[in-house]
């Protein structure tokens, strides 16, 4: 699938480069908070996972979305502790990294929404069952017959 988002075409960039640079660029990123680096190492598992399951489109959404939630979660923790870092070079130096991961990573998301809907998954997010309607006979397996009308369980 040949992406094109607001009459851009986006160039045909892998998965594996965008995990490399979070790779190299990660430890730069030097938060004292535990959860920053949980969630960034974290966000690198799923994406050698994603990268080594080339078929699994539920596996390629469960990135995105952990793109994305990892990207609030870094924006939430700037927010919250930037002041303590800002005294130093260092410090500024970790804020600089932290944002330029952070803008990694919003790309990051844009091809792995483009590398799940290649891998078959659609572009609305669907799949997921309305356990409170009614199941018709035709989505119900063979060996399951449909409840007798009138009958309550």
């Amino acid at each position: 699938i040949n992406a094109e988002y607001g009459g851009v075409t986006l160039p045909n960039i892998s998965l594996k480069f965008f995990i490399l640079v979070l790779f190299a660029l990660l430890p730069y990123g030097g938060w004292y908070i535990t959860t920053y680096h949980f969630m960034n190492y974290f966000i690198l598992a799923i994406g050698i996972w994603t990268i080594c399951n080339k078929e699994d489109s539920t596996l390629s959404l469960f990135y995105v979305a952990f793109l994305v939630v990892s990207v609030v979660n870094d924006i939430l923790i700037m927010s919250f502790y930037h002041y303590v870092m800002n005294e130093t070079a260092n410090g500024k130096f970790s804020i600089f990294m932290s944002v330029v991961i952070i803008l990694i990573k919003a790309v990051n998301a844009v091809y792995a929404w483009n590398e799940h809907r290649r891998r078959g998954g659609e572009s609305a997010v669907s799949g997921y069952t309305n356990f409170d309607s009614d199941v018709s006979a035709t989505y119900l397996p063979d060996h399951i017959s449909p409840p007798a009308p009138g009958v309550d369980m």
